[in-house]
C-alpha cells in the first residue's frame, strides 16, 4: 500500500529506490511478442518472397536480425482480432490448394500462403543460435470457430499418435510434433495446455 506525505512548496520531491528489495521474480514471457495477419505484419513484414532482403523461404532477413536482437522468449500467433474468423486448416498443405478468404477483422483478403507450418518454420529460423527456441503461443478461433476445430489444431500441432490430424501434419512434411505449450482461447485470455496432450 502506498503512503503519501505532503511536502512544502520550497522542497524538491525525491524518490528512494531500494534495489535490493525484490517482491517476486519477473516471468521472462512478459517480454514476449505478437504477430497478426494485419497490414504488413506478415505479408511484406516477416514474409515477402521476391524481396532482395528475403531468404530462400521468403523470410525477411532484416526483420529476423532485428528480432534476434530483442531476444523475445515467446511470440503469439496468428493474431488478435484476426483470429476470430481464421480457420487454421485453410493455411496448411500445398500452397496452390489453399483458399483465399475475406478477412473480416481488417477488411482484407487472407491468401493463407503463410500458415501454421510456415510460422513454426519461421520460428525455428528465428531461434537459430539460441539456447532455447522462441516459444510459439497460438490463439484459437473462439469467434466463428468450433471446439472441434480447436481440438483438431492442438492435435495437428502436438499429436504423436496414429490419428487423423497428427498424420496430416506428417503428410505435410512435419513428422515430429511442434509441442505448442501456450494456447489462447480466442483473442485474449490465455491458458497453458498440457505438453502431454495427445501423447501415447
Amino acid at each position: 500500500m502506498a503512503t503519501f506525505t505532503r511536502i512544502s512548496e520550497d522542497e524538491t520531491p525525491s524518490i528512494d529506490v531500494d534495489v535490493s528489495r525484490r517482491l517476486s521474480k519477473i516471468d521472462p514471457n512478459i517480454y514476449g511478442g505478437f504477430m497478426e495477419h494485419m497490414g504488413r505484419c506478415i505479408y511484406g513484414g516477416i514474409y515477402e518472397p521476391g524481396n532482395p532482403l528475403s531468404d530462400t523461404h521468403g523470410y525477411r532477413t532484416d526483420v529476423l536480425t532485428a528480432l534476434r536482437e530483442l531476444d523475445i522468449p515467446v511470440i503469439r500467433y496468428p493474431g488478435g482480432n484476426f483470429v476470430a474468423t481464421y480457420h487454421w486448416q485453410d493455411g496448411i498443405g500445398p500452397k496452390e490448394n489453399r483458399p483465399a478468404r475475406p478477412e473480416l477483422a481488417w477488411l482484407g483478403t487472407e491468401t493463407n500462403e503463410f500458415g501454421t507450418d510456415e510460422f513454426m518454420h519461421w520460428l525455428s529460423v528465428l531461434s537459430e543460435g539460441r539456447e532455447k527456441r522462441v516459444e510459439p503461443y497460438f490463439a484459437l478461433n473462439f469467434g466463428t470457430g468450433t471446439l472441434d476445430e480447436a481440438l483438431a489444431w492442438v492435435e495437428y500441432c502436438n499429436g504423436t499418435r496414429n490419428t487423423y490430424y497428427a498424420n496430416l501434419r506428417r503428410k505435410n512434411g512435419h513428422p515430429e510434433p511442434y509441442n505448442i505449450k501456450y494456447w489462447a482461447l480466442g483473442n485474449e485470455p490465455p491458458f497453458q495446455s498440457s505438453s502431454s496432450l495427445y501423447k501415447n
